[in-house]
């Protein structure tokens, strides 16, 4: 049960308060500043209801050192006086609300009832937090190839700014992880980082996930909740996959990043909102674009500050130091006999194309610690079967280009074949290549084709 703390030194207003809350809450009443500090010492409390007018010592001062020492508890400030000026400055000084005596029952349940709601969010925000933080420790971005290392660079200089930033990579690179150092390397990094997964969410309950909803708005919607902006508050704000993201989502998105304000569902009240917002996607949306699936005029907000994160196979030297952190983290909460890798092992660790890249790469860690618990060492002979396997054909490795280079060269020569037996009719090089003009035109210009071929 929600506990309330309740400090005023009238008698009839702690009981009528405490009637009030009863059935609902906690209820802990209190006369003076001295016994509230002591409750809010010795119990968790989740909203305290504070009178402006007490002897010896008044609500307004007792509110700055509950907001210095408890600043995510919310106080609603109640008084009996009319003046303006003590509701001025108990919202000054962090009073979530104010309301007067006598007191409007049915305002003052609601009043408390999103002050409880508040209080809820931001612990669950908090505690999930506190596990990503565990599973995805900003100290653990591990890598020294010039390519990652280039990609951290160009983090820690976006985390300066307020600029809003667009991480590319496949799945698996660590996208959340370097939205999180942004984060964390930023002036923000005292307030929420809140994620919001495009792809979990349905389309129906997408704006009311990021906007929130008042009460009524639908139905079971039977009080105001508050979305991910007002979680995300003076934080930043991660939209992980964002090309899942509807065109009707992606145009509310983008008014909310031009105008900087949004209204909840059901609302009428423009609500501001200075959140810091970074975006994650394993798609190149430049094609999305062309492709008609995410709007240009978003992807042109979204990526300011674009940061591309190598996939792991093009990053092959930093498998040993990945694997031997992964194997150090995980046998840390595990009982196991294992402390190394040895040579041949980790051989073939680095030789595997990891299409799953670095998460991949621990889950085979985690999975080999488990099942070979009592093993000192990872040897070759316990890797699973894939690692057996003999080398694939290797158009970078006959040719002794990079991969990203070979990729190229080849993408390069499809397209040429395409529009050379096309006779240079690019709608008619697109249907054989399975693609679309604009889309064909896109890779024309960036692998710097010429439209005439011979």
């Amino acid at each position: 049960m929600k506990h309330i703390l309740v400090v005023d030194d009238e008698l009839g207003s702690r009981e009528s308060l405490k009637v009030i809350f009863s059935e609902t809450y906690a209820v802990s009443v209190t006369e003076n500043a001295e016994e509230g500090l002591l409750v809010l010492a010795q119990q968790r409390v989740d909203v305290v209801l504070l009178d402006v007018m007490m002897p010896e010592r008044d609500g307004l001062s007792l509110l700055k050192e509950i907001h210095e020492i408890y600043p995510d508890t919310p106080v609603v400030m109640i008084s009996a006086t009319t003046s303006v000026r003590p509701v001025v400055e108990a919202i000054q000084d962090g009073a979530y609300d104010f309301v007067s005596k006598p007191f409007d029952v049915a305002e003052i349940r609601r009043i408390v009832a999103r002050a409880v709601e508040r209080t809820v969010l931001h612990r669950k925000v908090t505690n999930l937090e506190g596990e990503v933080s565990r599973q995805f420790p900003v100290d653990g971005i591990i890598g020294g190839s010039q390519s990652f290392k280039k990609s951290v660079e160009d983090a820690v200089k976006a985390a300066a700014t307020d600029s809003t930033v667009l991480i590319c990579g496949e799945s698996g690179t660590g996208k959340e992880l370097v939205a999180r150092l942004i984060h964390s390397a930023s002036r923000r990094k005292d307030e929420p980082f809140v994620a919001v997964h495009c792809g979990a969410l349905p389309e129906s309950l997408m704006e009311a996930e990021l906007f929130g909803h008042e009460k009524g708005a639908f139905t079971n919607a039977t009080a105001q909740k508050m979305g991910r902006f007002d979680l995300a508050g003076n934080g930043t704000l991660f939209f992980d996959e964002v090309s899942e993201m509807s065109m009707a989502t992606q145009v509310k998105l983008l008014r909310v990043l031009q105008e900087r304000e949004f209204m909840r569902v059901g609302g009428t009240r423009v609500i501001r909102t200075n959140a810091r917002i970074v975006a994650a996607t394993n798609k190149d949306l430049r094609e999305e674009v062309l492709d008609g699936r995410f709007r240009d005029d978003l992807f042109y907000r979204l990526s300011v500050v674009p940061i591309r994160l190598p996939p792991l196979r093009e990053r092959r030297e930093d498998v040993p130091a990945l694997a031997i952190h992964f194997l150090n983290e995980c046998r840390a909460g595990m009982d196991v006999a294992t402390e190394e890798i040895d040579g041949a092992a980790m051989n073939a660790m680095c030789r595997y194309d990891w299409p799953g890249n670095v998460r991949e790469l621990r889950n085979i860690i985690e999975r080999l610690l488990v099942l070979n618990s009592r093993e000192r060492v990872i040897s070759l002979d316990i890797l699973p079967e894939e690692f057996h396997q003999g080398p694939r054909p290797s158009y970078a490795l006959s040719t002794g280009l990079t991969l990203h280079e070979a990729v190229s060269t080849y993408e390069r020569e499809f397209i040429e074949q395409a529009l050379k037996q096309a006779q240079g009719v690019q709608t008619t090089a697109a249907e054989l290549l399975g693609t679309t003009r604009r889309i064909l035109r896109y890779r024309m210009e960036k692998l710097e084709i010429s439209s005439s071929v011979n």
